[in-house]
């Protein structure tokens, strides 16, 4: 069995020698050896690979070269693939062309003619060409060819419908596809593991191996370290995507210049960074807020008095009740403890013998990383689109959100009641109520007090790591050093802040801004944000309930 990392190799080979072959896969589990910084595809794709595998390896990136020292010991070649297109490139590619078709031979001990890759070449050449054709006309036949080519399963939707969904980035596997048709959306692959990795752009030469190299460096859609090649908006412009998911590999810096481009185009779109674990929920929250931004919600025949919004987060749950006006009628918050469901379930029974209504009374929405698990809900929105809904009740001008909550923050830009960019903190403690946690924990403070007392510094100490675990060193360090509790305070909110500054500045934020979540009520960091922003922070007066009073709302929308 052929093995091979990337789409950048000789297909023909495979297909001319017929040799069985497979693309590596990632796998949910991570090989120890490698440095932590090398990409999660790498160091989960190596685990796959058997001692019996003969690799045919490309060096694509930094992360496979380091890959490949651990896989060195399989039967093996080392494929190097220039980072330009010119001539020369092209002359050195097929050099190694030669080398690795020898190489196969051998190690296959086949006797297949050159003139049998020169027809295969041909083949592919042709095959690829109605692959493009097929894209925009019949994309159950594409699936077939493409895999007939790759010998890779097609990853994409095959049914056009709802909306349409680019997906740009490094390589993606089916369960992308499934949150964004879920999401109510169909998915066309433009990463390395879609059709675009086999059409190209080259005027085939005489000489087989030239003409394969051509091929290979002349791809319609070239990967990330392609950089200066990478033309997004021929393909933006032709499939005229309503939406795009941006999806790249944990430590992979290559896909992030894309965002750029994407926000000149003023398309809507997400970044998604995989590890490759499975641990999918942020990916979905983030789709789905996507889609739910680029579609009118469908209008229902709801008979209801009473409209309930539960927002399930990971460390609270909170319900809001509004009547046919809009009017909050009760709000609560629990702790969501282990079992959502069953928090909500209290929540609901609480609202419902305070307000003296049956459940056949109300219209439940459910919110929050738990929504999913409270059954009672007749709809399920994201937090993103319920935090948008419930502040613009609140504040009609507002035009950015900063919601810091226990375990994620995020920032949003509003334009017109709808968001139209957003932020997520998900996989890092810095910047979310965890770290003043880990800050109070520390130092003997309790979380309803810390931000009082960081006002009394009298000195102005700076923390420089944006990493949470890293910034505890810093904190203990400073401690020792003999500095007071309110000075270090002060600092660690501060190290919040510029973290929340960095992400208003990527969805390029502007006043009003309304700050939600848990950690609004901290008197320490609004006043470190709006030092730093140079604005006045506006606070709710119950910012912890903005994301299910969204939810109460949204319900209240569906009704005719």
């Amino acid at each position: 069995m052929i093995v091979y990392n990337c789409p950048l190799v000789p297909f023909e080979f495979f297909h001319a020698l017929r040799i069985p072959f497979k693309r590596i896969e990632p796998i949910s589990i991570e090989f120890q050896k490698l440095h932590p910084n090398v990409c999660s595809f790498c160091r989960s794709a190596v685990c796959s690979v058997k001692p019996t595998d003969v690799l045919v390896w490309t060096d694509s990136c930094d992360s496979m070269r380091r890959a490949y020292d651990f896989l060195s010991q399989n039967v093996s070649f080392y494929l190097h693939i220039p980072v330009k297109n010119d001539e020369l490139a092209v002359l050195s590619l097929s050099r190694d062309l030669k080398r690795l078709w020898e190489f196969l031979k051998t190690v296959f001990n086949s006797e297949v003619p050159l003139s049998e890759l020169e027809r295969v070449h041909r083949w592919f050449i042709e095959k690829s060409i109605h692959l493009e054709r097929l894209i925009e006309k019949d994309l159950n036949e594409a699936k077939t060819i493409f895999e007939e080519l790759s010998n890779q399963e097609w990853v994409g939707s095959v049914a056009r419908k709802g909306k349409s969904v680019l997906l740009l980035g490094s390589w993606a596997n089916s369960k992308l596809v499934e949150i964004v048709e879920k999401a109510g959306g169909f998915a066309l692959n433009a990463t390395c593991s879609g059709p675009y990795s086999l059409i190209f752009e080259a005027e085939p030469a005489r000489d087989v191996f030239e003409s394969i190299a051509r091929r290979i460096l002349n791809k319609r859609l070239p990967c990330g370290r392609f950089a200066s090649t990478r033309e997004l908006k021929m393909l933006i412009e032709r499939f005229r995507p309503e939406a795009i998911v941006l999806h790249t590999a944990k430590f992979c810096d290559f896909y992030h210049f894309d965002e750029r481009l994407l926000r000149e185009l003023k398309i809507p779109f997400v970044t998604i960074e995989n590890d490759f674990t499975n641990a999918l929920e942020q990916a979905r929250t983030r789709i789905e807020a996507l889609l739910e931004d680029t579609k009118d919600r469908p209008r229902v025949s709801v008979k209801a008095s009473h409209f309930v919004g539960i927002d399930s987060g990971s460390t609270s749950t909170k319900i809001v009740v509004v009547n046919n006006r809009g009017d909050i009628l009760f709000e609560q918050v629990c702790r969501t403890g282990a079992d959502p469901k069953e928090s909500a379930k209290r929540l609901m029974i609480q609202a419902m013998k305070h307000l003296k209504f049956d459940p056949q009374e109300s219209f439940v929405v459910a919110t929050g990383y738990g929504r999913d698990a409270i059954d009672f809900a007749h709809a399920r929105v994201t937090e993103l689109t319920c935090h948008a809904v419930g502040v613009k009740h609140l504040y009609p001008d507002v035009r950015t959100i900063i919601d810091v909550g226990g375990q994620d923050s995020k920032v949003m830009r509003i334009e017109e009641g709808k968001i139209v960019d957003f932020v997520m903190n998900d996989k890092c403690a810095a910047g979310t109520g965890r770290f003043l946690e880990i800050v109070s924990s520390i130092l003997e403070t309790p979380l309803q007090i810390m931000g009082k007392e960081s006002l009394k510094a009298k000195t102005q100490l700076s923390i420089s790591s944006v990493c949470a675990v890293f910034a505890e060193s810093e904190i203990i360090s400073l401690r020792s050093k003999g500095y007071s509790k309110q000075e270090i305070l002060w600092a660690a909110h501060n190290a919040i802040a510029r973290r929340l500054v960095t992400m208003y500045e990527r969805v390029k934020g502007r006043p009003p801004v309304v700050l939600t979540g848990g950690v609004a009520l901290n008197e320490g960091l609004k006043r470190a944000l709006e030092e730093l922003l140079k604005v006045e922070i506006i606070v709710p007066k119950n910012p912890v309930t903005t994301g299910a009073l969204g939810a109460a709302l949204m319900g209240l929308q569906q009704k005719l």
